[in-house]
């Protein structure tokens, strides 16, 4: 149990912006504990320093009401902290009372599901739909199996990279929106697609040189180890090669930058930089790279169920809720550009992710058939 001296003092650098993530963890927790009814009032000294927390926290982001509302009551969906000038933190909190952005049943929209479309060389199109498992097909030495909902699987059985007229046999697994899907290569590497993502990619690597797949969209990739064939990702003006290693790939066309983010190993980009783990490419349109230390889990937290939003405003953050929730977003008036932080999971109704980001102030949102909304708050 952390003592009141302790607290106070967690207050304080909450206040200068030099709290922890740990620390803030521990107020949100000691907050929620205070919702319990055989709990006594907080101290004077305590009550004190948070009301100067509470007010500048309403100075920083100057939406006085909806912030006190939110601290007022903290077993709200979600507690409020603000860590840097025209950054908000948000955290969530045991309890789930989204009150401030209620939706009718009938016009809330559901996350997305596993499913995608796999296109086979010969132009075959198979849908891979939930309850279907088993073998798909057989191409080039190679089963097509279905071993689960969320995956689908190539195994060889015998040596024969090419089709019937001589050529690679190629195939293309696809997402839509609002879909996610697992591939496992004959290689025994993993790719895992995000939505509205496509990959393709050779049926076998035998009698290959290399290991060569083509990536459009987002895909976190863990590749098996062969030191004789190495793996490359074509994507977006770049050629990302590895021998085995876990990185993840975001080349979607309405971003402004394709960024892969290293995990384990190393991979190198256009045959000039290598990445080591924790650092992530930012190449541009003009096909300049730079190279920074990043949060690693925010670029894969997709693939882990959930949203991480890293410094992002509103407009990043949308791009991702349309894509996975397959919605279209129509932005009224200005809208603030003030960074947000946090971490939502994606397996939720769309008002709840939209409630937590409307309980800052800074936004309202509405929702109309598959239409959102977004104005200032």
């Amino acid at each position: 149990m952390i003592s009141a001296e302790e607290l106070l003092k967690i207050i304080e650098r909450i206040q200068n912006n030099t709290a922890s993530e740990e620390e803030l963890r521990i107020y949100n927790a000691w907050c929620n504990l205070q919702q319990q009814p055989d709990k006594q009032m907080p101290s004077e000294a305590f009550t004190q320093k948070q009301g100067a927390l509470f007010r500048k926290i309403n100075k920083l982001i100057n939406r006085k009401r909806n912030v006190t509302r939110l601290w007022a009551g903290i077993a709200a969906a979600i507690i409020l902290i603000a860590v840097l000038p025209a950054t908000i933190k948000l955290l969530k909190s045991p309890a789930s009372d989204h009150s401030q952005m209620a939706a009718a049943p009938e016009r809330d929209i559901a996350p997305g599901i596993n499913s995608a479309t796999l296109i086979l060389s010969n132009g075959r199109r198979i849908t891979l739909a939930a309850g279907m498992q088993g073998k798909l097909a057989e191409e080039s030495g190679t089963e097509i199996i279905r071993t689960s909902d969320s995956t689908v699987l190539y195994k060889n059985f015998m040596s024969m990279p090419a089709n019937s007229n001589g050529a690679i046999a190629y195939n293309t697994l696809t997402t839509a929106r609002a879909q996610q899907y697992q591939l496992v290569l004959p290689d025994g590497s993993k790719i895992w697609l995000n939505a509205a993502t496509s990959v393709r990619f050779p049926v076998s690597f035998s009698g290959l040189k290399e290991r060569r797949v083509e990536l459009d969209g987002e895909a976190y990739f863990e590749v098996a180890k062969d030191a004789s064939k190495p793996f490359i990702v074509h994507s977006r003006q770049q050629d990302i090669k590895v021998l085995g290693t876990h990185f993840n790939v975001n080349s979607y066309a309405d971003e402004s930058e394709a960024r892969t983010t290293l995990l384990e190993g190393s991979v190198n980009i256009n045959g000039k930089l290598t990445l080591r783990p924790g650092e992530q490419a930012k190449l541009d349109r003009e096909g300049k790279i730079e190279i920074a230390k990043v949060k690693t889990t925010a670029s894969i937290a997709w693939q882990k169920g959930y949203f991480e939003f890293n410094d992002e405003n509103v407009y990043e953050i949308m791009r991702k809720i349309s894509r996975w929730y397959d919605v279209e977003v129509i932005y009224e008036g200005t809208i603030p550009l003030d960074k947000m932080e946090g971490t939502v999971s994606r397996f939720q109704q769309v008002s709840k992710v939209l409630s937590i980001m409307q309980a800052t102030g800074l936004l309202k949102f509405r929702i109309e058939e598959k239409r959102i909304y977004v104005s200032r708050g």
